[in-house]
């Protein structure tokens, strides 16, 4: 009910105008049509499993360097947009700055490139579960901007919503380090809840892991193998943006 209430005071605050051109008399979203045209869209070719944007010619496989060499534990990752310029800026405000009125717009961008790619995820109802975020940075930041995509996914989609996953004290943030240590490293920063799984199981169930960026992958990695080793049948990835990496096909 608070929440609700919360959600209905932001809608006062911030009215529905563009945040980019400043456009007024948008429909429930804060990035109005044209600017959002100019964000780069992911398009494919692009890695069947981590959703990699590949430049050249196709390989064989469809997948790329590094899942070939090692599959990660989800099965299939998806971004809508590469992480750049006005939408890059945008999502910093969102993350750090208390952007929280943008949640419903950024939701609303990943709940349409999943209708328009009924494919992804194997065409499942799945059970949304946020990234974690630990319980000082959520007391300071005041929210959960992955939890926030999820439960208005949830909303859309009709699909239920729980957060079984728990970030670990850490001082090492995962931006510090190289690729193949924050694979390394993010299995040690995330645990299941006991609790919450007790209360909310995923044995059989398919998931889609919820997120705000895709970056390297190993924070989508980590939260994965957790799920699969709860009994989830399976784990997919959905993110609003990713960081590009190109590779030659």
């Amino acid at each position: 009910m608070l929440k609700e209430v919360f959600r209905e005071w932001l809608s006062w605050v911030y009215p529905f105008v563009c945040e980019l051109c400043g456009r007024g008399g948008l429909d429930g979203c804060h990035v109005c049509p044209e600017c959002r045209g100019r964000f780069i869209r992911i398009e494919p070719p692009c890695c069947a499993v981590c959703g990699e944007p590949a430049d050249g010619s196709f390989v064989p496989s469809g997948l790329c360097s590094r899942c070939a060499e090692t599959a990660p534990s989800f099965e299939e990752a998806r971004a809508v947009y590469v992480n750049e310029g006005a939408l890059r800026d945008l999502l910093l405000a969102f993350k750090y700055a208390g952007a929280l009125h943008l949640a419903g717009t950024f939701a609303g961008m990943m709940a349409d490139a999943v209708r328009e790619n009924p494919h992804w995820f194997g065409g499942k109802k799945r059970l949304l579960v946020p990234v974690p975020m630990h319980r000082r940075k959520l007391v300071r930041r005041g929210y959960n901007q992955a939890q926030e995509l999820a439960v208005l996914l949830g909303r859309e989609f009709g699909w239920p919503c729980s957060g079984v996953l728990k970030r670990l004290p850490d001082r090492l943030p995962q931006a510090s380090l190289a690729r193949e240590q924050r694979f390394r490293h993010a299995r040690k920063m995330y645990a299941g809840d006991a609790k919450r799984l007790k209360r909310h199981p995923v044995t059989g169930k398919d998931v889609l892991l919820v997120d705000d960026i895709f970056t390297t992958g190993a924070t989508a990695d980590a939260c994965a193998h957790l799920l699969l080793r709860a009994g989830a049948a399976s784990v997919c990835v959905l993110t609003l943006a990713r960081t590009h990496h190109a590779w030659q096909g």
